[in-house]
């Protein structure tokens, strides 16, 4: 049995070799590749420094001369001439401006000189009527009311001791010629007058009496009411021109006020517009490369080119762009949906636009999840250039290469 079994075996394990050199190979299956997340960026100086003329008083320049763009600039070196025509007439007309304001506001220190010293005089003027009419008031209440009544009683008593006069005299009169037999033709007409004389009596006795009537009853009462209408309207009119005269030495100390600090501006404006005049040439800060524009996320504005001689440029606008040309960064332009496959200190490979077969390494330093416009994320990463390498220059741009992290 054990010899049959032996001598099979060699046979048996030839078909078998030679079945499986008939049969056809498998499929090798392909390798699985982890997911690629590529983005866009730029490189950008590490620290940049932007120029601008950053007058005060000279709101526009216009530029006289430039440095070119991209050239390379040493500290204290100048890089932007501005024209001068314009600021040096901006400083004249503010100098004949300024001249104008101080003989104005030494005018305005007359003049209010002169308002004080005649408030005084219409306040007091004020204070003297109010007083004069506060007397006249008095004067009445206390006595000149009591000596009207008393005049009026005593007007009217003597009309009645006027009338019982011509009576008693008329009486005697009568009396006297009465006993005489004959009256004279003289007697007569003495006795008319004396009846005339008495008849005038009682006429002006009773006009007295009217009159006192009237006076006691009207006319001294009225008179008192007007004085009184007369010290209340005094009073009045004097609260009135304390009041206005108050209220004109505020307005007037205010308005000075103003002209002061008006004239103070003036003078700092100019002195602003003397310090202008000197900075119409900007110098560089340090030494590095001149960018023409502002450079916003390691990328420059789209026509840096237009400024040249006769640019016209704001006081405060950047005009240029010092970047020193190391160390650099990456500032990358990350889509929302990228978020998920990087963070910070995930590697990439950097692949410069100008050298596309060059391979750089860069480690993510920075993520910001808030966006910068729709679907917009900032990011930053480092990266090492060698001396050896060709240049890499601010504003070069790259695209940057993630393979997905194993999970772990």
């Amino acid at each position: 049995m054990k010899t049959v079994l032996s001598s099979i075996g060699p046979v048996f394990s030839l078909l078998v070799a030679v079945a499986g050199f008939s049969q056809e190979p498998a499929e090798s299956k392909p390798e699985a590749t982890a997911p690629v997340t590529k983005v866009s960026g730029a490189f950008e100086a590490k620290r940049l420094v932007e120029l601008s003329a950053a007058t005060k008083q000279v709101k526009s320049l216009t530029i006289k001369r430039i440095v070119p763009h991209g050239v390379l600039v040493r500290k204290g070196q100048p890089v932007v001439w501005f024209e001068t025509e314009a600021p040096e007439q901006q400083l004249s007309e503010a100098e004949t401006n300024l001249r104008l304001a101080e003989i104005a506001m030494r005018e305005a220190e007359f003049n209010l000189e002169q308002f004080l010293e005649t408030l005084k005089l219409d306040k007091a003027g004020a204070e003297l009527a109010y007083k004069h009419s506060k007397q006249d008031y008095d004067n009445f209440v206390q006595t000149d009311r009591e000596r009207e009544v008393l005049s009026t009683e005593f007007g009217l008593k003597s009309s009645r001791a006027s009338l019982e006069n011509v009576l008693e005299e008329l009486q005697q009169l009568e009396k006297m010629y009465k006993e005489d037999e004959l009256t004279e033709e003289s007697e007569e007409i003495v006795l008319k007058r004396a009846k005339q004389a008495v008849e005038n009596a009682q006429f002006r006795l009773e006009g007295s009496e009217i009159t006192a009537k009237r006076s006691l009853a009207q006319t001294i009462p009225r008179t008192q009411a007007q004085q009184e209408d007369s010290l209340a309207r005094q009073q009045l009119a004097f609260d009135k021109a304390i009041r206005t005269l108050e209220f004109d030495r505020q307005r007037r100390s205010i308005e000075f006020d103003k002209s002061k600090e008006k004239l103070d501006r003036q003078k700092a404006e100019l002195q602003e517009l003397r310090e202008d005049r000197k900075d119409l040439v900007i110098q560089a800060s340090e030494d590095g490369i001149i960018y023409h524009g502002q450079i916003t996320r390691g990328r420059l504005g789209d026509n840096p080119s237009k400024l040249s001689a006769g640019s016209t440029v704001a006081n405060q606008q950047v005009v240029v762009t010092l970047v020193p040309p190391k160390p650099l960064v990456i500032r990358l332009d990350l889509q929302e949906k990228d978020l998920g496959s990087v963070r910070v200190g995930s590697k990439g490979t950097v692949l410069p636009t100008a050298f596309p077969d060059r391979k750089l390494v860069g480690t993510i330093i920075s993520l910001s999840y808030i966006p910068l416009a729709n679907n917009k994320f900032d990011g930053v990463m480092s990266v090492r250039l060698e001396n050896d390498e060709p240049a890499i220059t601010p504003g070069m741009t790259c695209s940057v290469e993630f393979e997905a992290e194993p999970s772990e």
